[in-house]
């Protein structure tokens, strides 16, 4: 085994002190908040996403200091510990967190005659879901576009409008009328989604298993 001089080890510990301080470590605490809902950004608010990592890099680094100069922790462990926060404790700390602000938020706003709010845009809130959607899409003339079980739809965040259908597998009335009648006979399992740039109605059915 090939043993590090002083000179070596300081380069070493630079370049991960530099790693660490860059914001990639800080990218890892964003996307898994992301991949969770709990945070969520527009493309024209990109500047909140590069605040929100330069926060998570902030507790990195803090982090970081704290194993190294504090518990004089080695640079491998160190390192190695602050990439089991950025995934497990973001899950377990960072995550609950954040849920408990908002719910202190929401009641402050419920609490002075305002509504609730949600981070999710319209359409991923309608669409994420764990049960089989039913979708009929119309322009808005309520002629039938498209219709099919839903099978992917692209997340809002990348400003598209895509969803993937799965054509009904047996003959389905899917007039207007008609759809629209059953829609509004079951409010709890059914939604409209009426989006103004794109000039169409959608309608989604929930399934259950």
């Amino acid at each position: 085994m090939v043993e590090l001089t002083s000179e070596s080890y300081k380069f070493i510990f630079a370049c991960i002190t530099m790693l660490v301080t860059s914001g990639c470590f800080g990218y890892i605490n964003y996307n898994v908040l992301e991949k969770l809902g709990l945070v969520v950004d527009r493309p024209s608010t990109d500047a909140d996403k590069k605040y929100k990592v330069i926060l998570f890099t902030g507790v990195n680094i803090g982090l970081y200091w704290i194993l190294t100069d504090v518990f004089s922790l080695n640079v491998t462990r160190s390192v190695l510990l602050v990439l089991f926060f950025d995934v497990v404790g973001t899950i377990v700390i960072i995550a609950p967190l954040i849920k408990l602000v908002d719910i202190i938020i929401n009641l402050i706003r419920t609490k002075n005659g305002k509504s609730e709010i949600d981070k999710q845009a319209t359409r991923d809130y309608i669409f994420n879901s764990n049960k089989d959607e039913a979708v009929f899409i119309y322009d808005f003339e309520n002629k039938l576009i498209a219709s099919g079980w839903l099978n992917y739809q692209q997340a809002a965040d990348n400003n598209y409008f895509d969803l993937a259908l799965v054509p009904f597998g047996t003959d389905v009335d899917d007039d207007y009328d008609n759809v629209k009648q059953v829609v509004t006979k079951d409010n709890d399992n059914s939604r409209i989604i009426v989006d103004f740039e794109k000039k169409v109605k959608i309608m989604i059915r929930y399934i259950e298993h």
